[in-house]
């Protein structure tokens, strides 16, 4: 599946003393498998775009189109192939149990048998790394907030979305679970099933599985590229700099100065071997 975006414009309020124009002028592509992460600093259009790119808003201008169709002619059918995760979304667990909570579009919206249903969820729940034979007949309210994170998005997998879209995925969780839900997307993300969008703050936790990178200032696009190359096109802009994910910007300060790493390279460990090498230390772990 492709995802294509052009020329994307929406205006709050069109036409009266309130109005906002959040995002203008917004092109580009998502291949099938890649990954795509989007910066941007408060008020820079991060929610708004990405609620153009399910419909859960409709351009004011411009177009999105899956495989070549208007997003607009999708109808319900649109939340199959592109799923969001919108923040805290263990907030919008109600159900009594984790298994009605994963299931309950299926149950309400199609007609699939039970075995089916009861197919679908335990393979949503292998996808987030969750035993289903442990937390399905769970309250969500027992889980930690790391387990109900998992279930808010199993709960979107369930319709086995092409195109997977996670708003702040981390944010509010204590290290450990955010730990626990890095290695989530990292295994989202090598399977290659589906394209992945992540919207953050903090992205530097994200580096290493990205493809490419979207700066957003102030409701345009900034930059768009490999990390490596948005640093260099705007890695010295002291304005977008600071929208940058901080490993990012040092690693592309570094090379500038002459230490020999890796365009692409944001393993934490992989960095720190390097930099030891360089200064003429022993390898990590040797």
């Amino acid at each position: 599946m492709v995802l294509n975006v052009d020329d994307l414009r929406y205006v709050y309020n069109p036409g009266t003393p309130l109005e906002v124009r959040a995002v203008e002028g917004i092109s580009f592509s998502l291949q099938h498998g890649e990954t795509l992460g989007i910066v941007g600093g408060t008020g820079s259009g991060k929610t708004t775009l990405i609620k153009n790119l399910n419909g859960l808003l409709s351009p004011t201008a411009g177009k999105v189109r899956v495989d070549g169709i208007d997003i607009r002619d999708y109808g319900p059918g649109l939340s199959k192939r592109i799923g969001v995760v919108f923040q805290r979304p263990e907030r919008q667990l109600f159900e009594e149990t984790v298994f009605k909570d994963i299931s309950f579009v299926l149950r309400r919206f199609t007609d699939l048998p039970d075995d089916q249903i009861h197919e679908r969820v335990r393979a949503a729940c292998d996808a987030v790394a969750l035993d289903p034979d442990e937390v399905t007949d769970r309250a969500p309210t027992a889980l930690t907030d790391g387990q109900r994170r998992k279930v808010a998005i199993a709960a979107i997998l369930i319709n086995e979305p092409e195109v997977l879209i996670l708003d702040e995925p981390v944010v509010g969780l204590d290290p450990p679970s955010m730990n626990e839900l890095v290695r989530l997307i990292e295994r989202l993300t090598a399977s290659g099933e589906r394209s992945l969008i992540i919207v953050a703050h903090d992205m530097e936790v994200f580096l290493p599985v990205l493809d490419r990178l979207m700066v957003l200032n102030q409701g345009r696009m900034a930059a768009l590229g490999s990390i490596a190359d948005v640093c260099d096109k705007v890695g010295d802009d002291p304005v977008v700099r600071e929208i940058l994910p901080p490993l990012a910007v040092l690693v592309h300060d570094l090379r500038k100065a002459g230490v020999p790493l890796d365009r692409n390279e944001f393993r934490v460990s992989v960095l720190a071997e390097r930099l030891i090498e360089f200064r003429g230390g022993s390898r990590i772990n040797e």
